[in-house]
């Protein structure tokens, strides 16, 4: 019995033993012989991260209607997997397929340096693409290539080793995306998934979904993308967004922009771009053999970008979009003296005189934003891009800040102030005779309305209503040229406004200084006489002339005019609320009461050169019309310009008008008019129509 029970102890003892060998051979061979090659796989059923991409704020107007939103769009992800160079080349080809027979776009970087049908450098310098060689491609910079087709051959051939069975179109499909993944091989090589298509079909996602199997490494997913609304009508301020440039990527890659982030290029999208950016989250997706299993295990959630409320009423906005089209095509027919149809182009501001907050800044010709929006295969909207870009009518410029405009006799009312505040003349003894005409130094000067007679003795008010340039020839060298740039300084021309709108035009001051640097000459007289029509070498902006006359409508507050009103975080909390910012300038009360009465003048007398436009306002208007000759005036017309404020006695916005080739300036008044009816509800309680006829004029005021 003892034999037996020992026989077995024994026996036990041997499998014990056998069955620990068994498993200390299996441990060698799964980490010491195999370790390498389940090492590899393991990178393959892993959690990887993707990036999870904040949607960008809302852009609104002052009353929240919304001109920048975002929506759903479906993308399309590559993580690297286990498969062979040539099955790769061969995966990414379908892929590109699938986005064609769709009608979708994917991300083609390679494009801006190397185009195919036919094969360039795309315009791009000797330099820049020498750069793009040993910068991207890793080529050595003795062995740079000259010729496309040479970099073409190398992509091809040697840095993808794409396989000659496919024709050159189809090499450079798969060059377009293995490029994409190129510029960010780290990411890719860590396990990292990459978004190569943006904004893709539905039909696309079932397809991708549908064949995952021949698309290892290949997903789908949701991201926001960018929608305008109305953006026609305030385009130049709102501005597009595009995918980021290379020197944007350089400058701003320390604050952790992607080469594939969508920024803003130009207007509010720019300007207020680290508002509008929110932060980007990221997600684990489990991933087997390129196949996603699941998606969002212990991610962080992206943070949406910062909301911006704009000072811009869109209401106001599209009357004046509106108004401003509509009296160019209206002036262009008239006909009459002078006027050679050719009006083409105008700008209007509008400013609340209280805060300095840009209530309307349009451009004509303007244009859609959205089209900006569209991926380099809409064929369409690139050759819309392409007309903007190359339209000698410059519907891309915004006039209303980088416009610079000679302001004709709506520079008189400065020469007022400066003549009064200098003690030239007085609100009480102003009169200046006007006789027809007038000689400074052997250059003979003339009433254009009445050149032989003259208009007379004329007190200030009749002067700036009958817009008499004798007065203001007169009056201005009486002032001298240093005093009147002194109160023109003062009122912010040919100075930077400060507005938070990149680009904006400094202006030129006419000035003994200006005409020194630029001409080598001396100042004279005469030049004194010519800058006080606002003739000569005074150029501004459409924004420069509105806040001038906002300055004078609310008594000598320049304020710094904005057209953010406020920035929000996306549950409504306030980051920033813009206060207003001025300087109090040192003019009189009564110097702006007796400019004011000109104005009033101007809209409401017999002789007023807008008599007609504000007859049926239920409150005075202080306007001045400006017809500004440009040197050009044997084959095209005068720029026509108009500027106001109102009510006269309680001024709540102030307003400018340019038209170029406008030919008269009582021809641009009707857009202010427009603008203020629809201010102040005035279409509403009266039924005016939505535009105003007025006489034909046959001298320039």
């Amino acid at each position: 019995m003892k034999e037996k029970l020992k026989d077995r102890y024994f026996l036990l003892c041997v499998f014990f033993i056998f069955f620990t060998a068994v498993i200390v051979f299996q441990l060698v061979k799964l980490q010491i012989v195999n370790g390498n090659k389940y090492y590899e796989d393991s990178r393959y059923t892993a959690l990887k991260e993707r990036k999870v991409v904040a949607p960008r704020g809302k852009i609104t107007d002052r009353n929240m209607v919304p001109i920048a939103v975002n929506r759903q769009g479906f993308t399309v992800h590559i993580v690297k997997t286990d498969i062979s160079n040539d099955e790769f080349n061969e995966m990414l080809l379908n892929l590109v397929n699938i986005f064609e027979k769709n009608g979708d776009s994917y991300n083609n970087s390679l494009s801006k340096y190397l185009t195919f049908n036919p094969i360039t450098f795309n315009g791009q310098s000797e330099k820049s693409i020498r750069n793009w060689q040993v910068s991207k491609l890793g080529i050595k910079d003795t062995e740079v290539m000259e010729s496309p087709r040479e970099v073409f051959e190398y992509m091809k051939d040697k840095k993808f080793k794409i396989d000659e069975k496919y024709t050159d179109e189809e090499a450079y499909k798969i060059m377009t995306i293995r490029y994409e993944i190129l510029l960010d091989q780290w990411r890719f090589d860590t396990g990292n998934s990459l978004c190569i298509a943006k904004d893709v079909s539905r039909e696309t996602v079932a397809e991708v979904e549908e064949k995952g199997h021949m698309l290892p490494g290949i997903s789908t997913d949701i991201e926001p993308v960018r929608q305008y609304i109305d953006a026609y009508y305030v385009a130049h301020v709102l501005g597009y967004v595009r995918p980021i440039t290379e020197e944007q990527y350089e400058k701003w890659k320390d604050e952790g922009y992607s080469r594939n982030d969508i920024v803003g290029q130009t207007g509010i999208e720019l300007e207020a771009e680290r508002y509008l950016r929110g932060k980007d989250g990221h997600k684990r997706i489990d991933v087997n053999n390129g196949v996603v299993l699941s998606e969002g295990l212990n991610g962080v959630p992206a943070i949406p970008g910062y909301d911006v409320v704009l000072t811009i009423d869109m209401n106001l906005q599209k009357v004046a979009t509106e108004s401003l089209e509509r009296t160019i095509n209206e002036i262009r027919q008239k006909g009459g003296n002078k006027n050679f149809g050719d009006a083409n182009a105008g700008s209007v501001v509008a400013i609340d005189v209280n805060t300095g907050e840009i209530l309307v800044m349009a451009n004509y010709p303007t244009y859609d934003p959205a089209v900006y929006l569209e991926g380099p295969d809409n064929k369409e909207a690139q050759q819309i891009i392409k007309a903007l870009n190359t339209d000698s009518n410059s519907p891309q410029l915004n006039r209303a800040i980088q416009g610079k405009y000679a302001p004709g006799s709506t520079f008189k009312p400065l020469i007022a102030i400066a003549g009064l505040e200098e003690g030239v003349i007085s609100p009480t003894n102003n009169i200046i005779n006007c006789g027809g005409s007038f000689d400074v130094d052997g250059k003979i000067f003339r009433c254009l309305e009445y050149p032989v007679s003259g208009h007379g003795n004329l007190t200030l008010t009749r002067a700036l209503e009958t817009s008499c340039n004798i007065y203001f020839h007169k009056l201005g060298i009486s002032t001298t040229i240093d005093k009147i740039e002194k109160w023109a300084r003062y009122f912010g021309l040919g100075d930077y406004t400060g507005i938070d709108l990149g680009g904006e035009s400094k202006g030129i001051i006419a000035s003994k200084e200006y005409k020194m640097a630029t001409f080598n000459d001396v100042w004279r007289p005469a030049d004194t006489a010519q800058s006080a029509i606002g003739q000569l070498y005074n150029n501004y902006t459409p924004l420069q002339l509105a806040n001038y006359i906002s300055t004078l409508a609310n008594g000598g507050k320049r304020f710094k005019p904005h057209i953010i009103k406020k920035v929000l975080k996306h549950d409504g909390s306030i980051v920033i609320e813009k206060e207003p910012e001025y300087e109090q300038i040192p003019v009189k009360p009564e110097t702006i009461a007796a400019v004011k009465a000109g104005m009033v003048a101007v809209t409401t007398s017999i002789d007023g050169t807008a008599k007609d436009v504000f007859k049926d306002f239920p409150f005075e208007v202080a306007g001045k019309t400006g017809t500004a000759e440009t040197g050009r005036e044997a084959t095209q017309s005068s720029n026509a310009l108009f500027v106001c404020y109102a009510p006269a006695d309680n001024p709540q916005i102030a307003v400018a008008v340019v038209i170029e080739k406008g030919v008269w300036g009582s021809y641009t008044a009707p857009v202010a008019r427009d603008i203020l009816a629809e201010y102040f509800g005035l279409n509403k309680k009266t039924g005016f129509d939505d535009k105003v006829v007025t006489d034909d004029v046959i001298f320039t005021r």
